[in-house]
Parts: structure tokens; sequence; C-alpha cells
């Protein structure tokens, strides 16, 4: 390459001493005009003297402003022939040596390729890259540096492409060069480790705002008020102990709760540990029954000012909650991460929270124009039992109400047939598309047993109302993607309808619910608990005896639950594919050749249910691909956590009981990403 330019340089010396020629030429062809040009006005006094007879004198002015004009014009062409050949001919090498002294001395790395990305020029910048003995010519781009001008091409920052070499971090872009002969590339470099390292300090001291709580404080006051001093002072020091492995500043700021300031640095570090302060916490127990206490904490990893990370690390806070506690929550610009997590809710509600979200909840109501109830996507007992329970709310405010599910689905015909009974039900149970035209301003949307609206029955519902409300039992995986007016998760709570039985208790005359919608509402309960054998709590037994009380009767609820023998055999198809993984964890499905359909969802969950009987089973799980849909039902014996364990499938549900739907191509695909969910489980 660098023959080609030197031959070039030659070459345009060349023309530039044709060009000194083509000038010599040029002045003596004008001396020779000029020489005429007097011959001529000489011939022309001589002329005017003798044949015009004009004076001498007269004669003479006339020849010599001849001879001017005819100079003058002489000189004219010659110079503009002269500048025309001086631009043209003389200024264009000139500015390519400029150019080329330029490149060559650039402070970059800079080289040029052909046309295959073979390099066959550099600067003396790129050869002090390398050793002296390591030649670059020939090499191909990607052999020295790992990338290609395809990468260069497609790059969309203005700055080019990012790559590393050595301890160094650099830009490059490039630009074509185009020959007679050939087509080359100019790959030009810019050296940005000193940016980069600054970056990535500024990143690293980034503030982090988090916020520490004691889970269970109260309640440890309640078991023992004596011992709940030295146990709070206990865990203070472990705190404080924690705090002093990494930097930044801790702030007591009420008996049981902590502001803690640090760095993105020290962030990544307790991230690396996955938060051992939880683990630190829980060893530490109170009164006899050794109660583990438990801690939350809500940490803000995002850009911004101190107050957005302070809003961050609160609403970060309420989510490591509402998911029961227990477990750290880290807010960052692109997620939410959560770690720990390992130990069952406490139960933590009253009846005066619940007495207040009632309170909200009618006076939302009775200020929009109709209401619209509807749970998530192939709904059980416990969504339409909610649901059934918050329409007679709307119902004793006076307005029109509509539940929206699924008019298809097998599996809530016996809840229906029961409800329609009641005449202010009927028309009330309508489908997505009629659902839709119902939707009006000022229309309330409320989400029951659920709350991620991506899984309601009819999500866009939910997206366009005016008004929105939630109330579920589950634990909640990520913010919402819309804020709703009333939010009311209670993951402790077993199921969906006993929160809402506890509002019903509190707003209600002791007549307005019928014993059909009683029964409805304890079957849910009675769906969530297996049986009020899992997950029950004083208030669920609670809302269960005023259900009792309102008619509900445990015969008619168990008839919801009788199953048609095609259903029992089915179940039976799932006890002939049991695996034990890990001696404790038992997975389920039934057979390739098995056709499936919607009914067996429920079939899976009860197939799930019942391997917990199996000795030394401490979580099951059933498989079932339904159309395009591969669908996991988890259950627990109360040592693991498969709400965990779903949501690294993208699923959800409670410590005890949840599950997973996912989009793959077959059953065999599923059940590895499940094995490989429950390693990262039990390897916490």
């Amino acid at each position: 390459m660098l023959f080609n330019i030197d031959k070039e340089r030659r070459g345009s010396s060349g023309k530039k001493s044709q060009m000194q020629q083509d000038a010599s030429r040029l002045r003596t062809l004008t001396f020779v005009l000029m020489a005429l040009g007097g011959v001529v006005s000489i011939l022309l006094f001589g002329i005017l003297t003798v044949l015009a007879k004009m004076r001498p004198r007269y004669a003479g002015l006339i020849a010599i402003a001849v001879y001017i004009l005819i100079t003058a014009l002489i000189w004219f062409l010659t110079a503009r022939k002269t500048k025309k050949e001086y631009k043209s001919e003389d200024l264009a090498p000139v500015m390519g040596r400029i150019m080329f002294d330029a490149v060559v001395d650039m402070k970059s790395p800079v080289f040029i390729c052909d046309s295959k990305e073979r390099i066959v020029w550099y600067n003396a910048e790129m050869e002090n890259l390398f050793d002296r003995n390591f030649k670059l010519y020939e090499k191909s781009i990607s052999e020295v540096f790992g990338f290609g001008i395809k990468e260069l091409h497609n790059v969309k920052s203005a700055r080019g492409h990012k790559f590393s070499y050595g301890k160094r971090t650099y830009y490059a872009r490039y630009d074509e060069v185009n020959t007679e002969n050939n087509n080359f590339l100019l790959v030009m470099t810019e050296d940005a480790t000193n940016e980069e390292r600054l970056a990535t300090e500024m990143k690293q001291n980034e503030p982090v705002v988090a916020y520490i709580v004691i889970d269970n404080f109260m309640e440890m006051m309640q078991y023992d008020s004596e011992l709940y001093r030295p146990v709070l002072s206990s865990i203070d020091e472990v705190i404080r102990e924690w705090v002093q492995n990494y930097s930044g500043i801790l702030k007591e700021y009420e008996r049981d709760k902590y502001l803690f300031i640090t760095d993105a640095r020290t962030l990544s570090k307790m991230i690396e540990k996955k938060f051992d302060l939880l683990d630190n916490v829980r060893n530490v127990m109170s009164g006899e029954i050794s109660a583990p206490v438990t801690i939350s904490m809500g940490v803000s990893g995002i850009k911004g000012t101190f107050e957005e990370k302070e809003k961050a690390a609160s609403a970060a806070l309420d989510m490591a909650l509402q998911r029961g506690g227990d477990q750290a929550a880290v807010k960052t610009d692109y997620s939410m991460d959560f770690f720990g997590g390992v130990t069952k809710t406490v139960t933590k509600r009253t009846s005066v929270r619940s007495r207040v979200i009632a309170g909200e909840l009618m006076t939302l109501i009775r200020k929009s124009s109709n209401v619209l109830i509807m749970g998530h996507k192939f709904a059980d007992f416990d969504a339409i039992g909610s649901c059934v329970g918050l329409a007679r709310i709307a119902m004793h405010c006076g307005k029109r109400v509509n539940i929206i599910i699924d008019m298809d689905d097998k599996n809530l015909f016996g809840p229906r047939a029961l409800i329609s009974q009641e005449p202010e039900f009927s028309g009330v149970f309508v489908d997505t598309s009629e659902a839709m035209d119902l939707l009006e301003t000022g229309t309330l949307v409320i989400m029951s047993d659920l709350n991620d609206i991506s899984r309601s029955e009819e999500p866009e519902l939910a997206r366009r109302a005016e008004k929105f409300v939630v109330i579920d039992h589950h634990i909640k995986k990520l913010e919402f993607e819309k804020e709703p007016d009333i939010e009311y998760i209670e993951p402790s709570a077993s199921a969906a309808c006993e929160l809402v039985a506890e509002m019903l208790e509190q707003v209600l005359p002791k007549d307005a619910l019928t014993p059909a919608e009683a029964n409805v509402m304890l079957a849910g309960i009675t769906l969530d608990t297996s049986q009020f054998t899992k997950n029950t709590g004083t208030r669920t037994f609670s809302a269960a005896m005023y259900l009792r009380d309102r008619g509900a009767d445990p015969a008619v609820v168990k008839s919801l639950f009788r199953e048609s023998f095609d259903d029992y055999v089915r179940e039976a198809q799932f006890r002939g594919n049991v695996q034990i993984y890990r001696n404790a964890f038992a997975i389920t499905e039934v057979g390739p050749d098995v056709k499936t359909d919607g009914s067996y969802r429920v079939i899976a969950a009860k197939a799930a249910d019942n391997l917990l009987k199996v000795e030394k089973v401490e979580a099951s799980f059933a498989v079932i691909k339904i159309a395009d849909i591969v669908h996991v039902s988890a259950r627990s014996s109360g040592k693991v956590n498969v709400q965990k364990i779903m949501e690294t499938l993208g699923g959800g549900g409670h410590f005890d009981g949840a599950a997973a739907q996912i989009k793959a191509e077959s059953v065999e695909d599923v059940i590895v990403k499940l094995k490989e969910a429950i390693d990262e489980y039990m390897g916490r």
C-alpha cells in the first residue's frame, strides 16, 4: 500500500514537471505575441502617417493605444490559463500529501485493509500495540481484533464499534477509499480507556439507598414482651456487624426500621453473597418455640436523584413485604430482583385494614358508573368465588355489575349452576367480548385472585378502565403496569375468598349474603387450602365460620368437588409417569399419546396434591401440555418454597402452591428447565 501511495506521489511529481514545461511554453508564446503586437503597432503607425497623411503625433498615440490593448488582452488570457492549471493540477497532490501525513502522524491506531479485510498498511501507533516481531501485514481484522467490517458497519453508535485490546478500550469506525484499481478501507480508532475507567468508577460510586425492617417485630412483642428487648438487641448487633463488612451509613430511625446508604460497588458485593444478612438474622431465635425472626430489605439501585432513589427503595420494600417478607427486593433501572424468601409468610393483617379497604372500595364503587369484575385465565373456585363476593358488594351499593369469565369453561359449570339460583345474578356472567362493550367512562374494573394484568381474563379491559382495583393473596412478582386505585394484596391469606369474606363481614347486613354465594366462596377457600390442611390460620377459620353462619353447607361444597369417572381415570394417568428427583421432588406427566384438553389443568393440580401423600416427597410437580402451552402445577408439604421455583419458570403463587404456564415445544423441555430451577433453588 505504501508502494502504491509513493507511486501516486511520484505520479503527482511527474504531472507537476509537465505542468512547469507547459507554463514555460506559455510564457514564450506570450513574449512572441507581444513582439508581434509591437510590429503591428509600428505598421499601423506607418500606414496612418503615409497613407492617411495623419500627423505623426496622433498616429503614434493610436499605435501605442493599440499595442497596450493587444498586450493587456494577451496577459489576461495567459494569466487565467495559468491560474486554472494551478488549481486543477497542482492543488490536488498537495492536499493528498497533507491528508496522508495527517493519517500517518495520528496519535491513535490506524490501519488500512483491502476488500478481503486483510491489513495492508498501519501507522506507528498501531505497531506499538503489538510485539515488534509480530507482523500485521496480510492478517485479517477478525484474526487480530476479533471483529470484522460487518460489525463496524452494523454498529449504531456514532462513536463506532467498541472493542478491547490488552488492557485498553477503543472505538473503531471506517471510511472507504476507492482507487482506479482497488478499493480499500481506512479504519480509524479512538482510545477511550481513560474515559471508560472514569465511567466505570462513577457507576461504582453511584449512591444506593436501602430500607431494612424487622418483619415480625410486633408478633415477637406479643409472644413474649420480656424477651423482645434482648432479641431486638441481638438483631441490631447482627445488622451492624454485617454493615461493618461493607462501606456505608446505617441509621436506625425506628425501633425496628433502618436506613442504609452505600454505593453500587457495595451493592454488587451484597448481591454476590445473596444478601447473607437475611440468613444471619434468621438464625436469631426468639422465645421457647425458637421461632425465626426475619427481616425484609428494599434496595434502590436506580440512577437519579436521592429523592427518586428513596422512593424506589420504599417501593422495593413494599414489594418484599407483599411477597411475604424474609427477602431483599433490589430495584434497578431494568428489573426487580429478589433474594431470600425461604420461610413461610406470617399472618400480619388485621381486621382494621380489612374494614378500611372495604370502606375505600365501597366509596369507589359508588362513584363509578358500573363495575366489571374478573379473575385470572382458567379461573378456579377461588377466583369465581371472590368475584361473586365482590359482586355482592357492588349490588349492595346499587351499581350495575358483571363478572367476566370463560363461558365455555366446564370447570365453572358447578359454581355457575349454584349461583344461577339467585335472581339478582341473572345476566351477571358475561364473556370477554361482551365485557368490552360494557366498558364506559367511569367504569370500575376489579381484578381478583391475581395481581398480574397480563394473566387476567381480559387484560385490555384493565388497561383501558378509568378506575382499577386489585385484590389478591398471591405473592406479587412485579410492579403494576398500571397503578391501581386500591391495592389489597395479602400473601398471608389462604385465598382471595378469605379476604373478600372479611370485607363482607365488615360492610354487609347479616342477611345480605345468600347461602349460594356463601357456598361458592367457601369452595374457594376449601380449594386453596386443600380441605383446610395447608396455609391456614386463625383468620382462615374465622372467614369459614362467617360463611357457614351465612348458610354455607359443607355437603354442598363437597359436591362441587366431585369428579366424573372420566376425570378419575385421567388422574390415574399421572401416576404411571412419576419420577423422583433429588430424593424429595416428585415430577409427573401423562404419556405422550394422551390427548389433552382444558380439563386436564384441574386434574394436574389434583395429581400434584395427591403426590404429597407419598413418603419423603416434599414437593410435587404435575406437567401437562394443552394446545401449545405447557402447564406446571406445583405443591409443597411446607418445607420447600415452590413459589420461588415457579418464578424461575415465569410463574408464581404461594409458598405451598404455585403454577406456571410456558410456551414450549414439548413437556420434556419444560421438565429439563424445571429440574434446573430445582437445582438453582437447592443451591441457594
